[in-house]
């Protein structure tokens, strides 16, 4: 099997980083879909007198929050794998598009979607305890 050179692997992490960026938010676009679908099925059953399917959507609700969570939180990590893994490239190879980015501190998009997934389990944890 032949070997590939760095400036090959540099270009799959470039792809790797962009399809790991696409799918981030194409499943962050997937939750909010599923949470509205959810939020519209759980209105609609507000004057139902069964209490199961209510507790039900919102137990829902809470298994999707928590799951997308995980999947943001997956996909993020072999993100930052491969922008580590381009940044090391790029001293064999003269480049400086992932090894000087800026820094982010603690505002970093990453921070933002936690906060976000966190808040969103909070309200269906909220909407089982104060609206049952």
């Amino acid at each position: 099997m032949a070997k590939g050179t760095p400036n090959d692997e540099y270009a799959h992490a470039s792809e790797n980083i962009r399809h790991y960026q696409t799918t981030r938010f194409s499943l962050l676009t997937v939750f909010i879909a599923v949470s509205a679908g959810l939020l519209t099925v759980l209105s609609a059953t507000s004057n139902s007198p069964s209490g199961y399917l209510s507790l039900t959507l919102k137990v829902a609700g809470l298994a999707t929050t928590l799951l997308f969570w995980i999947l943001q939180e997956r996909t993020m990590a072999y993100w930052y794998h491969f922008v580590l893994r381009a940044a090391e490239l790029e001293r064999s190879l003269g480049y400086q598009l992932y090894s000087v980015r800026p820094e982010a501190g603690v505002l970093t998009s990453n921070n933002a979607l936690r906060l976000f997934f966190l808040i969103i389990a909070l309200f269906w944890v909220a909407t089982m305890i104060w609206a049952p």
